[in-house]
């Protein structure tokens, strides 16, 4: 799942819909995330912080690419695993290269 920078369109949300809040709305580029009910198509309700734990799903920034993926940090190492075994997890050096969280998943709607 890859994330693209742009504003399609804007959609009101209340902010009692999903906690923690929604900063924002991701559109979901691809099937990586789908044995947890996250498809291609979906909007990913985004709560922007740096502050996540091993087992959550965030969206990080590895250089220039954005992904979704469950998080898991194991010393200097990253892994971004996808919920679709037809996916290979993503391994972070954080050494080597730049990895950035942009945000917590807070919830999906679908479209």
């Amino acid at each position: 799942i890859l994330a693209q920078e742009h504003i399609e369109s804007t959609c009101p949300v209340s902010s009692e819909l999903f906690k923690p809040r929604a900063d924002y709305l991701l559109q979901v580029r691809g099937m990586s995330m789908k044995d947890i009910g996250i498809l291609d198509g979906d909007l990913l309700a985004v709560h922007m912080t740096q502050d996540v734990h091993n087992g959550q799903v965030v969206v990080a920034r590895i250089d220039d690419d954005v992904t979704v993926k469950r998080y898991k940090r194991e010393g200097n190492t990253v892994w971004l695993l996808p919920e679709n075994p037809d996916f290979e997890p993503i391994k972070v050096d954080l050494k080597t290269q730049n990895l950035v969280i942009e945000g917590l998943s807070v919830g999906v709607i679908r479209r």
